[in-house]
């Protein structure tokens, strides 16, 4: 679950720095009425984020407006997610295409009406149709022309996928959406240069936000900047908790499975305590029988590890199955650390639990072992001829 949610944030881009009025993780102490009287980031901070930022590679707006109905003659897509965005959006963030193409500079600048649709908004207004690009659908009333298909992108844990939008020109949102709404926090993104570190963009921009909106030094930010570390690193330390509990639980299951080869080697070496005299009367070595009962443990564990790990990949294939059928990307790993951490327990369990009784073997005097044996041998028949006799009488 945790590569997965961090696989979805991942697609964001982890050296995207973005600006807007809200913070993603507010503070308690800063009342949220400041948050909600900060002005709205637009166009022309962008131009001049553009002019002024050396650290940047790229730089971008982008809006999104939930909830809107697509229509293609008698066909309807449902809440459907507008996103207006700038030219450079397909440089912050990769864009691949089925059928046409992206937006030129003159679209993007000149509030073309162009739009780039879904895979899934494809599907509900153009079913069974290879050719789309050029026909014309509704946006809240407005015409506007495909000029290309997003290719499939599928979903994920935290629902950020192309598939259910319609991309526009951010120039040409305002035809249908209210730009100068108070509740509307547009987003601006801005990448690195190659080799230039993400804290050393953080404060260049932060100066030249600071310079747009003329801020005294003494004034407060009325912008935030974000970053999806804030929600990776919140995660990882959800998950560092879950792991600890998960060790917890299964120590308990190790415990239990050490004492259970422990004991299957006591009884192994009470079955072979004659061998192990004969081994030493002719001359084996303690290290070799402590060897022989440690190795013998060593694999009992070993060959558990490796039938759990295949019940877990046929459990895992079943369930990726299963998940794939109901269309979700929800993907199943094992890890070659996940493998290498649970054969290397199976190991130390074995040492463990086998330790003592291949211990106890190994100190065993020739003499007391085959003569216990024997006298073990003796008491049996000694048993079995008086029943005889009792039987006779």
């Amino acid at each position: 679950m945790e590569m997965n949610i961090q696989k979805s944030f991942a697609s964001l881009g982890k050296d995207i720095l973005y600006v807007q009025k809200w913070p993603w993780i507010m503070s308690p102490d800063y009342p949220w009425w400041k948050y909600i009287n900060r002005p709205s980031t637009n166009r022309r901070e962008l131009e001049q984020l553009q002019q002024k930022m050396s650290g940047a590679r790229s730089s971008c707006i982008v809006y999104q407006a939930g909830g809107a109905n697509v229509i293609y003659g008698d066909h309807v897509a449902e809440r459907v997610q507008i996103l207006g965005v700038s030219y450079d959006y397909n440089q912050i963030k990769e864009i691949e295409f089925t059928q046409g193409r992206y937006f030129t500079t003159g679209e993007a600048n000149n509030a073309q009406a162009v739009a780039l649709i879904g895979s899934t908004v494809a599907e509900a207004l153009f079913e069974g149709r290879n050719h789309i690009e050029g026909e014309q659908i509704k946006i809240r009333g407005v015409k506007v022309t495909v000029i290309g298909v997003l290719k499939k992108e599928g979903s994920d844990m935290i629902g950020l996928s192309h598939d259910n939008e319609v991309m526009v020109p951010f120039s040409f949102m305002s035809m249908f959406v209210n730009m100068n709404d108070i509740g509307n926090d547009p987003l601006l993104e801005i990448a690195p240069k190659p080799g230039v570190p993400i804290d050393e963009l953080r404060y260049e921009l932060k100066g030249a936000m600071r310079s747009i909106r003329r801020l005294s030094p003494y004034e407060e930010d009325d912008f935030a900047i974000n970053q999806i570390s804030v929600f990776t690193e919140a995660i990882s330390s959800i998950f560092s908790i879950i792991n600890i509990a998960g060790l917890f639980i299964g120590g308990f299951s190790i415990l239990v499975g050490t004492f259970g080869i422990a004991n299957i080697m006591f009884v192994s070496v009470q079955e072979r305590v004659y061998q192990i005299g004969i081994k030493k009367a002719m001359g084996a070595r303690k290290v070799y029988i402590l060897l022989e009962f440690l190795l013998e443990a060593i694999m009992l564990c070993m060959f558990g590890g490796l039938i759990g790990l295949l019940l877990v990949i046929l459990v895992f294939q079943v369930l990726g199955w299963i998940v794939a059928s109901n269309g979700s990307d929800f993907q199943f790993y094992i890890t070659a650390q996940n493998i290498f951490i649970g054969l290397s327990i199976s190991i130390v369990t074995g040492i463990l639990a086998g330790f003592i009784p291949a211990w106890s073997a190994a100190n065993m005097k020739p003499v007391d072992a085959i003569r216990g044996e024997v006298s073990d041998l003796f008491k049996g028949k000694g048993k079995i001829f008086k029943r005889g006799k009792e039987k006779a009488s």
